[in-house]
C-alpha cells in the first residue's frame, strides 16, 4: 500500500501532495513497466534478457526537480539480480530530478529559505 505525503514550506507556504510507495497493481513487472517511457521500457527489457520472473523492487519515491522547482514522486525500479536502477524523469517537465534520500533535509525548491516539513496524510492503492 502506498502513502500520500504532504510536503510544505513554512516560509513560502507552498505545499505538494505526493503518492509514494506502490500499489497492488505494481506486483508484476509488466504493469510496472507501463509507468516508464518507451525508451526506459526498452532498456528494462534488454537488462532482464527474457527472464521468466526477475526479482525487482518498485515504488514511487520523493524527488526534487531543479528545473521546474517542483517536488514530485518518481517511479523507481531496481532489478535485484543485476543491481540496475531505472528512474523516470520529472512528470511535470521531463527533466532529471534528484531523489530525496532523507526527507528532513530537503530545502524548499521554490524559495530555498526553509526545510520542507513532511507528514503522512493518507494511503492509496
Amino acid at each position: 500500500m502506498g502513502v500520500i505525503q504532504q510536503f510544505s514550506c513554512p516560509s513560502c507556504q507552498k505545499t505538494w501532495k505526493l503518492r509514494t510507495g506502490h500499489g497492488i497493481r505494481h506486483a508484476a513487472l509488466g504493469q510496472v513497466m507501463e509507468v516508464f517511457s518507451e525508451d526506459i521500457q526498452r532498456k528494462i527489457v534488454a537488462e532482464v534478457k527474457g527472464g521468466q520472473m526477475p526479482l525487482f523492487s518498485f515504488g514511487y519515491q520523493e524527488a526534487v526537480c531543479t528545473h521546474c522547482k517542483d517536488v514530485v514522486a518518481l517511479p523507481v525500479l531496481r532489478l535485484v539480480e543485476s543491481g540496475q536502477t531505472f528512474i523516470a524523469g520529472c512528470p511535470m517537465c521531463g527533466s532529471e530530478a534528484e531523489l530525496v534520500e532523507e526527507e528532513a533535509s530537503v530545502n524548499c525548491p521554490s524559495c530555498q529559505k526553509a526545510k520542507l516539513a513532511v507528514k503522512d496524510v493518507g494511503h492509496w492503492d
